[in-house]
């Protein structure tokens, strides 16, 4: 592919001169066209020096937008792991994650607006006030906010913030000094950069012209502040083109250039170069003299001239297009690859394979970021294994590789690639002795020129397909579909409506259904399992599986659980008011809700505010909650029991549980899984095992219920094998509040 080279000054001034020597050299009869000759010369050279300086001039530009939104990812990199902490801030924990996650200040703010924890001791105790950007942030209905750098109230020094809010209503505040930002901008200052521009005798002035013709930097500082009058230039400059002329200035030769600057499409000003022609001019009257001697030297000088243009281009080349810490082919290259492989119609199959490291950002909040470079770089070494001939591969981003595949037959060779790249990290990684076992995920995307105008299109559909698989945590590798795109935005919508939901409580969208337990001796209900129902306007009714799944990918579960708590006590406080004191209502209950240090207070603090007797509420667990933090979760069942709430152990036999674990298990009632009951249909009784689930639960002190119980013989076992309790439709399917209540008067 063709790059824009930035040659050096250097390299231009001696072709030019000895150029002009040749000319010299052929007589006095062509000393005019040589004059003219070498003046066109200059002309094209120093458009190409004057394009070099005003890309140093937009680079200026381009680092201040470049550092903005570093600090901004900053900001909501840390945002997101303090909001993590939610409940546990002080203000020696805002000091460590200060340090851990390299920001200046942490701050939370309690719903009123006072700031009650700092890794600032001294900023402890103020309070927001109406107008003040926290203030604002507070009474507005965003989740999270970052501010444009400004004075701190308090301190007076200039930071750049960053707002998140959290659950009780309260905000943290995030900063980083702005000092640290300008101290790293100056070295992008335009007047540093002309001065640094200006080198050698050739060059004699170089001054920076904004859109209205003030001179804001220059060589000459006695310039800076003036106005540009120059009559004749000025059409040209406001006409956006290159201009130049040779003119007498003090009785010396001078040679002026006018070259637009643009940054991101905009013109941002013009940069002028003034060169001295005395040290030309009289070379070229001294070297007419030379002849064919200087011939000879031309040949030389100019086969060196080339050499030197090739190293000076090569290393500019490099550090445009190659990545520095791996030494891979970086995005830049990879997005104009992909420009030029849109433009092309031929036939041949082109793929690009997203390459993403799961949970890398963890390895450097963990290990430190010197040691996720290290990382990075061994992951490029062992990735660099899958190059050939029609694979090239390129690091997109800081986690992220693509792998630019061509002149594959069928997508089954991606597969196969994929497949490889994945193997190559069975094995794990060992940097400074530590051994790391990466996750890879790889994406895929083929180029169909139909459907690919532009390259936004193509990364877009990468990480739509990286998003697909980091949600199917078996899958590591898949194509992109249109389904994935359609599902994106489902899931979008469906985020956006449990978000509204949980804010206003909405019993519209998001309310609840209660299907019966009847005892088996009694034949009377003796409770109701609260089942979530989501419907909404766009997709109409979304299953509790699906949205309760979003819910915890999305960090929405606690809050969406906790308003689905609070409708079931609504309804067993129905119960009671209507005279129904000897039913209870169980409610489900997530693993990241038992995890949470404050679940058994939100447990108690919302049956004393609905007002309910806690000996009438159940919750339920599936075994899966105990994999990870068994002895946490079995304390906290224990804690619970204790204030007279029941706990059922739902699903039981399809994971963790054994009976010998159930005997230290803080539990009242084991639920036998539906699939258990489904088999008393299928299979022989003396292949059955329910029974003798239901006959050790009981030798253990638990009740049993059964659910999904649907057929009279699956019910007629039940009974024989003396289970407690069945669920099912063949009593009931999930009811209504009103058709739940009209129930139990009726059954019992």
């Amino acid at each position: 592919m063709e790059k824009m080279k930035k040659l050096d000054i250097k390299i231009f001034i001696i072709p030019l001169l000895l150029i002009t020597i040749i000319f010299i050299a052929t007589g006095r009869m062509v000393f005019d066209s040589v004059r003219e000759h070498y003046y066109h010369y200059l002309n094209q050279e120093s458009v190409k020096l004057a394009q070099g300086y005003s890309h140093s001039l937009a680079k200026a530009s381009e680092a201040r937008e470049v550092v903005n939104q570093l600090l901004e990812e900053r900001l909501i990199v840390a945002g997101d792991a303090v909001v993590l902490y939610d409940g546990q801030y002080n203000n020696e924990l805002f000091a460590r994650l200060a340090n851990i996650l390299k920001v200046d200040e942490i701050d939370y703010y309690e719903a009123g607006g006072k700031l009650i924890y700092s890794n600032l001791e001294e900023l402890i105790g103020w309070e927001a006030y109406e107008g003040h950007p926290v203030y604002d942030f507070m009474k507005s209905n965003e989740l999270s906010r970052i501010d444009h750098i400004r004075r701190d109230s308090i301190t007076g020094n200039y930071y750049k913030y960053g707002y998140f809010k959290v659950s009780n209503g309260g905000l943290v505040q995030i900063g980083v000094r702005a000092d640290k930002v300008y101290s790293f901008l100056d070295r992008f200052n335009i007047q540093q950069l002309l001065d640094e521009m200006k080198v050698g005798e050739e060059i004699s002035l170089i001054y920076f012209m904004d859109n209205d013709f003030n001179i804001i930097g220059s060589s000459d500082t006695h310039m800076i502040g003036e106005k540009f009058k120059n009559e004749k230039v000025i059409p040209a400059i406001l006409n956006n083109e290159v201009y130049s002329f040779v003119t007498e200035q003090n009785g010396k030769m001078i040679y002026e250039i006018f070259q637009p600057v643009y940054f991101e499409g905009k013109k941002i000003g013009t940069i002028a170069i003034v060169k001295s022609l005395n040290n030309a001019e009289t070379i070229i009257k001294q070297l007419s003299v030379l002849g064919v001697v200087i011939l000879t030297v031309i040949y030389c000088l100019v086969l060196f001239i080339m050499f030197s243009i090739y190293k000076v281009s090569g290393r500019l080349f490099h550090l445009a297009y190659y990545d520095s810490l791996t030494g891979l082919l970086n995005k830049h290259y990879l997005r104009e690859l992909i420009n030029e492989e849109l433009k092309k119609k031929e036939d041949s199959k082109k793929a690009f394979l997203f390459i993403n490291c799961r949970h890398f950002k963890l390895i450097n909040l963990v290990y430190g970021y010197d040691y996720g470079d290290e990382i990075l770089k061994a992951l490029g070494e062992r990735l660099k294994t899958v190059q050939d001939n029609n694979r090239i591969l390129f690091r997109y981003s800081a986690d992220r590789f693509v792998l630019f595949v061509k002149n594959y037959k069928k997508p089954e060779e991606l597969i196969s690639i994929s497949k490889e790249i994945t193997g190559l990290f069975n094995n794990s990684l060992v940097v400074q002795d530590i051994e790391q076992l990466l996750d890879i995920q790889v994406a895929m995307v083929e180029m169909d020129r139909y459907r690919y105008k532009d390259i936004d299109r193509v990364l877009k559909d990468a990480s739509i397909t990286l998003s697909y698989i980091k949600s199917n945590d078996s899958k590591k590798y898949a194509f992109f579909n249109e389904a994935m795109e359609k599902k994106l935005q489902r899931e979008d919508l469906i985020e956006k409506e449990i978000r509204s939901i949980i804010l206003n409580e909405d019993d519209k969208k998001m309310y609840l259904e209660f299907q019966p337990q009847f005892d088996l001796r009694s034949n009377k209900i003796v409770a109701f399992e609260a089942l979530a129902r989501m419907n909404i306007p766009t997709f109409g009714f979304v299953s509790s599986l699906e949205f309760i799944n979003l819910a915890e990918r999305k960090q929405l579960i606690v809050p969406l659980s906790n308003l689905i708590l609070k409708k079931a006590c609504d309804f067993l406080k129905d119960l009671t008011d209507k005279g129904i004191d000897s039913v209870k209502v169980a409610v489900n209950i997530s693993g990241i809700q038992l995890l949470r240090d404050d679940f058994i207070s939100n447990i108690m603090e919302i049956i004393k505010e609905r007002g309910i007797d806690p000996s009438r509420l159940e919750l339920e667990i599936t075994e899966s909650v105990f994999f990870d933090s068994y002895e946490v979760i079995n304390e906290r069942l224990k804690r619970l029991k204790e204030n007279k709430i029941g706990i059922v152990l739902d699903d039981f036999g399809t994971g963790y549980s054994s009976f010998s674990r159930l005997r230290e298990l803080h539990v009242d009632c084991l639920k036998i899984d539906k699939n258990f009951v489904v088999g008393i249909s299928q299979k022989e009784e003396d292949e059955i095992i329910t029974g003798d689930i239901i006959s050790m639960a009981h030798k253990l002190g638990l009740l049993v219920v059964a659910e999904g119980v649907e057929q009279e013989e699956q019910k007629t076992y039940l009974m024989k094998h003396g289970c407690d309790i069945i669920q099912g439709y063949y009593y009931s399917k999930p009811l209504s509040k009103e058709e739940a209540i009209k129930l139990v008067f009726s059954k019992n």
